[in-house]
């Protein structure tokens, strides 16, 4: 359970940090919801584009989904990107991507750069 808020915690302080002007955001719902998201067949990847859009990997479907942080529901769906086919793919798009907030199941991937 520590692991847990700290992970909600940290994301929420990586959302305030960028959108602290943006008081209709509900950053405790927001990253909850992103979180609750995080699961077996989907995987909470980070937050992109200044904590706006969040990125998933959805395994079931081998893509990469876009949900809105800001301005929409997060439980929208924006954009995918198909293709993602394998673990070697995967980290190849991780590490292509510019990340305002990665999970930490991640960061080891970017460490290296």
């Amino acid at each position: 359970m520590g692991h847990e808020r700290d992970l909600e915690s940290d994301l929420q302080s990586a959302i305030l940090s960028v959108r602290q002007e943006d008081d209709d955001l509900a950053i405790d719902e927001i990253s909850e919801y992103l979180l609750s998201e995080d699961q077996i067949n989907r995987y909470l990847i980070g937050l992109q584009d200044e904590c706006t859009r969040a990125s998933f990997y959805c395994t079931t479907t081998r893509s990469i989904a876009y949900k809105p942080v800001a301005g929409e529901s997060p439980s929208k769906l924006v954009d995918t990107v198909p293709g993602i086919v394998d673990r070697a793919q995967l980290r190849d798009w991780i590490v292509s991507q510019e990340w305002s907030w990665i999970h930490p199941r991640y960061r080891w991937l970017l460490e290296g750069e």
